[in-house]
């Protein structure tokens, strides 16, 4: 029989320091100036061991001995009872995960912590499983569903021609199967879904449109010049060649991140395209760029309208914090207005394969140099951890050499023949070496 009465623990007031009261079979009242609680007290493998039972008067003097006499009962039989709670409480948590979307919500929070992804990237996946899955199988449990039944779901995103969306969608719930059979929600037999699910073939490669003929990388440059869109926009059509920074780069570029008075444009990391902890580590050094002098006016001309601190190229909606920012449809949809098409002739993203390409073969520029402009890392065995040149002396000359290159395909046209671009091309400097 127990030693405590309602009356007495009612009665009992906290002191300065915590302290127990026994009832027996291992089971005392905690009491502590927060409240009183019930604590079950044994020894298991020789180490003493504390086991919750909740707080009083929500857990009654009645109710904390009979879990009191439930566990002396699992240690007459040998379990351990917080042991034993673990599993009750682990397995209560996967019963509530009875549905594909369930599972797949709960795989999507675990990945996206454990992988640090970014809230884009999450936000990607999470959105694919929303629109080619959830509808069709979501509310299912995963262990009712056939093969065929994801197979269907894969090939509906196929037949429509997103090939490469179907291969990220099957990857994904490639995931998913795997994160229930790893939290006992699912039979490892009935884990049907891998790499070859649906019989996918692999989507074709496609490198981001991209111009690299002289003649008409020139007229692009007219065209620009004669734009008749907003300024702003203008202004990012006018750098995006001369920089051949990502597109991000551009769109979330802040006028606290340029220094005029050293022609230097420096990017954060939360930037640039990487893991985002590498994004968050400290030590993860912004990526610098030099700023020719035809950029310098540019930002000259745009600083009275957005500057001096905030977007630099600023979003003329102001409803939200995202749209803060230029959108970043807003450069292809201008080169489409001038009769550009984004997916064959020229693409935002597709200027860094523009000047790539044409400051290697008409400027001569060594590689590496150009890499670091364009924030690649050492191809180079454990480059990315050893080799942290940044050729920022050499790329202050390459950008200006470029820069010019462009105004002079501008100001003429280009013969057809590309051998005559170089009767007027600067001489190729010598190759840059490593500091």
């Amino acid at each position: 029989m127990g030693q405590l009465s309602e009356t007495q623990i009612k009665a009992t007031k906290p002191g300065p320091k915590e302290f127990f009261l026994n009832d027996g079979d291992n089971l005392f009242l905690r009491v502590r100036e927060t409240g009183k609680a019930w604590v079950y007290r044994y020894e298991w493998e020789k180490k003493p061991i504390k086991l919750g039972f909740g707080p009083y008067p929500a857990v009654s003097l009645a109710l904390a001995r009979a879990k009191a006499r439930e566990a002396n009962t699992l240690r007459a039989s040998g379990l351990d009872p917080r042991e034993v709670r673990r599993q009750q409480e682990e397995q209560a948590r996967v019963a509530q995960l009875n549905t594909v979307e369930r599972l797949a919500r709960a795989w999507h929070a675990s990945a996206k912590k454990d992988r640090e992804w970014s809230d884009g990237y999450a936000e990607k996946v999470i959105r694919h499983l929303e629109i080619h899955v959830f509808p069709w199988v979501g509310d299912r449990s995963i262990e009712t569903i056939p093969p065929t039944e994801i197979v269907r779901c894969l090939h509906r995103i196929k037949d429509r021609g997103n090939l490469e969306t179907a291969q990220r969608v099957r990857e994904a719930v490639q995931h998913v199967y795997q994160y229930a059979v790893d939290i006992g929600a699912l039979e490892p037999a009935r884990n049907f879904v891998n790499k070859n699910t649906g019989g996918l073939p692999p989507p074709r490669s496609r490198h981001f449109a991209a111009i690299t003929d002289p003649e008409k990388l020139g007229q692009l440059m007219r065209d620009i010049q004669e734009y008749k869109g907003a300024f702003i926009t203008r202004c990012a059509l006018r750098l995006a060649p001369m920089m051949f920074q990502r597109p991000g780069q551009i769109r979330f570029a802040d006028w606290e991140d340029i220094s005029l008075d050293i022609k230097l444009w420096r990017c954060p990391p939360e930037k640039m395209k990487m893991r985002e902890w590498q994004k968050r580590d400290s030590r993860t050094p912004a990526h610098l760029v030099p700023l020719p002098r035809q950029a310098m006016e540019i930002l000259q001309e745009l600083y009275p309208l957005t500057g001096p601190s905030g977007p630099v190229f600023r979003s003329m909606s102001r409803r939200s914090e995202k749209s803060r920012y230029m959108s970043e449809n807003t450069v292809n949809a201008a080169l489409r207005a001038m009769g550009y098409d984004t997916k064959e002739d020229i693409t935002g993203h597709g200027f860094r394969a523009t000047a790539r390409t044409m400051i290697r073969e008409y400027l001569g520029w060594d590689p590496d140099v150009i890499e670091r402009h364009l924030a690649h890392v050492s191809d180079e065995e454990l480059g990315g951890s050893y080799d942290r040149t940044t050729f920022l002396t050499q790329r202050r000359e390459m950008v200006q050499q470029w820069a010019d290159f462009l105004d002079d395909l501008q100001a003429r046209k280009m013969p057809a023949q590309a051998e005559n671009v170089l009767q007027f091309v600067r001489p190729p400097v010598p190759k840059a070496r490593h500091a």
